[in-house]
């Protein structure tokens, strides 16, 4: 089985505050989404981890991978640039089209307003990055425009699996549950 995730953060501080995390401190949310992952994933499932795995410095990042069951494929974000991360993840992208038999997934980190296979169906780009910010509400408002363009016929699926975000709850999902348990975000100019 597949999952998918993205933004985790694993020992920043900063994302605490900035995503307001529901942790007292990074021990309780690196803990907190170890076990989240651990309860959802096998060993023999592959997690794609869209970017933005950790904060830590190389034995902190290799040593929460060991912790974290199933194969761990990550496609770079950017705060991935340690150079230890080749020994915490399988496989490790910048960007990556995975064909499965229910879609043709396109993973980058960054939302993308234009990528392969757009008008086809069954092509679903995910990605991270924007957390909950105002970016995030202006790209959903990109994908929801594009899809509404006469005579393009836009057919693709978008979603933000930051762990943030709701319907994530700081575990890995499947495309499945992705696509039961997505809730739009409601296009808000205001701050």
């Amino acid at each position: 089985m597949e999952f998918f995730i993205a933004d985790t953060h694993f020992f920043d501080r900063k994302c605490i505050q900035y995503d307001g995390r529901p942790f007292a401190g990074v021990e309780d949310m690196n803990e907190t989404m170890i076990r989240n992952w651990n309860a959802v994933v096998g060993e023999t499932d592959t997690v794609y981890l869209v970017g933005d795995y950790s904060y830590g410095n190389g034995a902190d990042i290799v040593s929460t991978a060991q912790r974290l069951k199933g194969r761990k494929v990550l496609i770079r974000g950017n705060h991935d640039n340690d150079v230890n991360l080749k020994y915490a993840f399988e496989e490790i992208y910048d960007y990556l089209e995975v064909y499965t038999e229910d879609a043709s997934l396109i993973l980058c980190h960054y939302p993308l307003s234009s990528f392969k296979d757009m008008q086809k169906g069954n092509t679903v780009h995910l990605y991270g990055h924007v957390h909950n910010s105002y970016e995030a509400k202006i790209s959903q408002d990109v994908y929801d425009r594009l899809r509404r363009l006469p005579g393009r016929n836009y057919r693709f699926e978008a979603y933000n699996v930051g762990c943030m975000q709701r319907y994530m709850d700081y575990t890995p999902r499947t495309l499945r549950e992705l696509r039961e348990r997505t809730v739009k975000i409601p296009l808000c100019f205001d701050r």
